[in-house]
Protein backbone atom coordinates (compact mmCIF):
# COMPACT_ATOMS: atom_id res chain seq x y z
CA UNK A 1 0.00 0.00 0.00
CA UNK A 2 2.79 2.01 0.42
CA UNK A 3 3.86 2.21 -3.19
CA UNK A 4 0.74 2.85 -3.92
CA UNK A 5 0.76 5.65 -2.25
CA UNK A 6 3.90 6.66 -3.79
CA UNK A 7 2.46 6.36 -6.60
CA UNK A 8 -1.09 8.15 -6.31
CA UNK A 9 0.74 11.16 -4.95
CA UNK A 10 2.91 11.13 -8.50
CA UNK A 11 0.19 11.06 -10.34
CA UNK A 12 -1.12 13.87 -8.41
CA UNK A 13 1.83 16.01 -9.05
CA UNK A 14 1.16 15.87 -12.74
CA UNK A 15 -2.41 16.73 -12.42
CA UNK A 16 -0.71 19.49 -10.48
CA UNK A 17 0.80 21.11 -13.76
CA UNK A 18 -2.44 21.43 -15.30
CA UNK A 19 -3.99 23.54 -12.56
CA UNK A 20 -6.79 26.14 -13.22
CA UNK A 21 -7.66 26.32 -17.00
CA UNK A 22 -9.40 29.57 -18.21
CA UNK A 23 -10.28 29.18 -21.57
CA UNK A 24 -13.51 27.44 -20.86
CA UNK A 25 -14.75 28.84 -17.78
CA UNK A 26 -15.70 25.84 -16.16
CA UNK A 27 -15.77 21.79 -17.35
CA UNK A 28 -14.32 18.41 -15.87
CA UNK A 29 -11.29 16.42 -17.57
CA UNK A 30 -11.39 12.77 -16.87
CA UNK A 31 -7.75 10.81 -17.66
CA UNK A 32 -7.13 7.22 -17.76
CA UNK A 33 -3.96 6.29 -15.70
CA UNK A 34 -0.78 4.26 -16.70
CA UNK A 35 1.99 3.03 -15.68
CA UNK A 36 4.61 0.73 -17.60
CA UNK A 37 7.96 -0.84 -16.56
CA UNK A 38 7.06 -1.74 -13.23
CA UNK A 39 4.41 -4.84 -13.69
CA UNK A 40 3.97 -5.27 -9.72
CA UNK A 41 2.61 -1.74 -9.46
CA UNK A 42 0.86 -1.55 -12.30
CA UNK A 43 -0.91 -4.61 -11.51
CA UNK A 44 -1.72 -2.79 -8.06
CA UNK A 45 -3.19 0.17 -9.77
CA UNK A 46 -5.73 -1.92 -11.70
CA UNK A 47 -8.06 0.67 -13.56
CA UNK A 48 -7.25 3.63 -12.55
CA UNK A 49 -8.50 7.43 -13.61
CA UNK A 50 -8.51 10.61 -12.69
CA UNK A 51 -10.39 13.92 -13.04
CA UNK A 52 -9.95 17.49 -13.37
CA UNK A 53 -12.93 19.74 -12.00
CA UNK A 54 -12.39 23.42 -12.58
CA UNK A 55 -14.26 26.85 -12.92
CA UNK A 56 -12.94 30.41 -12.17
CA UNK A 57 -12.26 29.78 -8.53
CA UNK A 58 -11.60 26.31 -7.78
CA UNK A 59 -9.88 23.84 -8.84
CA UNK A 60 -10.64 19.61 -7.22
CA UNK A 61 -8.72 16.86 -8.74
CA UNK A 62 -10.74 13.35 -8.16
CA UNK A 63 -8.54 9.95 -8.01
CA UNK A 64 -9.57 6.67 -8.29
CA UNK A 65 -7.16 3.67 -8.16
CA UNK A 66 -7.57 0.12 -7.94
CA UNK A 67 -11.21 0.21 -9.44
CA UNK A 68 -12.30 2.49 -6.65
CA UNK A 69 -10.58 0.67 -3.88
CA UNK A 70 -8.62 4.07 -3.34
CA UNK A 71 -10.28 7.53 -4.15
CA UNK A 72 -7.89 10.79 -3.30
CA UNK A 73 -10.09 14.64 -4.07
CA UNK A 74 -8.31 17.82 -3.81
CA UNK A 75 -9.71 20.95 -3.76
CA UNK A 76 -7.59 23.83 -4.29
CA UNK A 77 -8.87 27.20 -4.60
CA UNK A 78 -7.33 29.48 -7.56
CA UNK A 79 -4.04 31.18 -6.37
CA UNK A 80 -3.71 30.01 -3.00
CA UNK A 81 -2.56 26.51 -2.88
CA UNK A 82 -2.12 27.01 0.96
CA UNK A 83 -5.66 26.17 1.79
CA UNK A 84 -5.53 23.21 -0.48
CA UNK A 85 -8.16 20.19 1.40
CA UNK A 86 -7.82 16.82 0.90
CA UNK A 87 -9.57 13.78 1.61
CA UNK A 88 -8.30 9.94 1.18
CA UNK A 89 -10.67 6.87 1.02
CA UNK A 90 -8.48 3.66 1.14
CA UNK A 91 -10.39 0.33 1.74
CA UNK A 92 -13.22 1.39 3.67
CA UNK A 93 -10.91 4.04 6.10
CA UNK A 94 -11.16 7.59 5.10
CA UNK A 95 -9.14 10.25 6.13
CA UNK A 96 -9.22 14.23 5.59
CA UNK A 97 -5.92 15.86 5.98
CA UNK A 98 -5.51 18.48 8.12
CA UNK A 99 -3.77 21.61 6.79
CA UNK A 100 -2.79 19.29 3.61
CA UNK A 101 -1.92 22.91 1.85
CA UNK A 102 1.41 22.09 -0.49
CA UNK A 103 2.34 19.10 1.28
CA UNK A 104 -0.71 17.34 -0.91
CA UNK A 105 1.69 18.48 -4.26
CA UNK A 106 4.97 17.82 -2.60
CA UNK A 107 4.36 14.36 -1.06
CA UNK A 108 6.09 12.77 -4.07
CA UNK A 109 9.94 13.87 -4.58
CA UNK A 110 11.66 13.14 -7.14
CA UNK A 111 8.77 13.08 -9.48
CA UNK A 112 9.32 15.33 -12.70
CA UNK A 113 6.71 17.87 -13.33
CA UNK A 114 6.72 21.30 -14.77
CA UNK A 115 8.83 22.57 -11.33
CA UNK A 116 11.54 20.92 -13.02
CA UNK A 117 11.46 22.08 -16.52
CA UNK A 118 14.37 23.86 -18.51
CA UNK A 119 12.82 24.26 -21.46
CA UNK A 120 10.29 23.51 -23.92
CA UNK A 121 10.33 23.02 -27.88
CA UNK A 122 6.94 21.92 -29.81
CA UNK A 123 6.27 19.95 -33.20
CA UNK A 124 3.24 21.19 -34.39
CA UNK A 125 3.31 18.69 -37.49
CA UNK A 126 2.64 15.78 -35.03
CA UNK A 127 -0.62 16.08 -33.76
CA UNK A 128 -3.20 13.51 -32.33
CA UNK A 129 -6.72 14.01 -31.46
CA UNK A 130 -7.37 13.12 -27.78
CA UNK A 131 -11.02 13.15 -25.78
CA UNK A 132 -12.27 15.18 -29.36
CA UNK A 133 -9.47 17.75 -29.32
CA UNK A 134 -6.74 18.07 -32.03
CA UNK A 135 -3.42 18.29 -29.66
CA UNK A 136 0.20 18.56 -30.79
CA UNK A 137 3.25 17.80 -29.01
CA UNK A 138 5.84 19.11 -26.83
CA UNK A 139 8.72 18.21 -25.71
CA UNK A 140 9.62 19.35 -21.67
CA UNK A 141 13.48 19.27 -21.34
CA UNK A 142 13.73 18.51 -17.43
CA UNK A 143 16.92 20.03 -15.26
CA UNK A 144 18.33 16.18 -15.13
CA UNK A 145 18.53 15.96 -18.76
CA UNK A 146 15.56 13.77 -19.52
CA UNK A 147 12.88 15.05 -22.03
CA UNK A 148 8.59 14.86 -20.97
CA UNK A 149 6.57 14.59 -23.78
CA UNK A 150 3.00 16.41 -23.46
CA UNK A 151 -0.05 16.65 -26.05
CA UNK A 152 -1.34 19.89 -26.03
CA UNK A 153 -4.33 21.33 -27.38
CA UNK A 154 -5.20 25.30 -27.97
CA UNK A 155 -8.68 24.83 -27.53
CA UNK A 156 -8.29 24.73 -23.53
CA UNK A 157 -6.22 27.88 -22.27
CA UNK A 158 -2.74 27.25 -21.13
CA UNK A 159 -2.37 26.47 -17.39
CA UNK A 160 -1.67 28.90 -14.80
CA UNK A 161 0.92 26.71 -12.59
CA UNK A 162 0.66 26.35 -8.88
CA UNK A 163 3.79 27.77 -8.66
CA UNK A 164 5.88 30.25 -10.41
CA UNK A 165 8.05 28.01 -13.04
CA UNK A 166 10.69 28.48 -15.37
CA UNK A 167 8.55 26.78 -18.60
CA UNK A 168 4.72 27.48 -18.65
CA UNK A 169 3.04 25.66 -21.65
CA UNK A 170 1.56 27.05 -24.68
CA UNK A 171 -1.69 25.22 -24.02
CA UNK A 172 -3.83 22.52 -21.83
CA UNK A 173 -2.01 18.88 -21.97
CA UNK A 174 -4.36 16.00 -22.59
CA UNK A 175 -1.42 13.66 -22.58
CA UNK A 176 1.49 13.42 -20.32
CA UNK A 177 4.30 10.75 -20.56
CA UNK A 178 7.08 11.04 -17.95
CA UNK A 179 9.49 8.87 -16.55
CA UNK A 180 9.66 8.62 -12.67
CA UNK A 181 11.33 6.58 -9.82
CA UNK A 182 8.06 4.65 -10.17
CA UNK A 183 8.21 3.43 -13.92
CA UNK A 184 6.72 5.12 -17.06
CA UNK A 185 3.55 7.09 -15.95
CA UNK A 186 0.77 8.49 -18.85
CA UNK A 187 -1.72 10.19 -18.07
CA UNK A 188 -4.28 10.30 -21.02
CA UNK A 189 -7.70 12.28 -21.62
CA UNK A 190 -10.78 10.10 -22.22
CA UNK A 191 -13.72 12.77 -21.82
CA UNK A 192 -14.47 16.63 -21.35
CA UNK A 193 -17.58 18.08 -19.86
CA UNK A 194 -18.84 21.58 -19.67
CA UNK A 195 -20.82 20.62 -17.06
CA UNK A 196 -19.85 20.05 -13.55
CA UNK A 197 -20.89 17.38 -11.07
CA UNK A 198 -23.14 18.17 -7.78
CA UNK A 199 -20.34 18.86 -5.03
CA UNK A 200 -17.22 18.30 -6.88
CA UNK A 201 -16.05 21.39 -4.50
CA UNK A 202 -16.53 20.05 -1.63
CA UNK A 203 -15.60 16.89 0.56
CA UNK A 204 -19.05 14.99 1.69
CA UNK A 205 -19.97 12.62 3.63
CA UNK A 206 -19.04 11.29 7.48
CA UNK A 207 -16.57 9.39 9.19
CA UNK A 208 -13.20 11.00 8.17
CA UNK A 209 -10.69 10.71 10.65
CA UNK A 210 -8.43 13.77 10.51
CA UNK A 211 -4.55 13.49 10.69
CA UNK A 212 -1.60 14.95 9.50
CA UNK A 213 0.20 14.22 6.19
CA UNK A 214 2.56 12.46 8.29
CA UNK A 215 0.37 10.69 9.85
CA UNK A 216 -1.44 9.29 6.82
CA UNK A 217 1.88 8.48 5.15
CA UNK A 218 2.48 6.10 8.19
CA UNK A 219 -0.65 4.91 8.19
CA UNK A 220 -0.43 3.92 5.16
CA UNK A 221 3.39 2.25 5.67
CA UNK A 222 1.73 0.54 7.95
CA UNK A 223 -0.46 -1.40 6.00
Amino acid sequence: MKNLTKIAFAFLLLAGGMMNAQALKKGSVTYKLELTGNDEAAAMMGESTLTIHFDETTQTTEMNMMSGMMLMKTITPVGNVKDTKMAVEVMGMKYEIIEAGEEALNSSKGVANLDDAVDVTYDKNEVKEIAGFKCYKANVKMADGSTNVFYITDAIAPQTPLKETKVKLAGYPLQIITSTPQGEMTMTATSFSKELPKDCFVITGEGYTKVTMEEFKQQMGGM
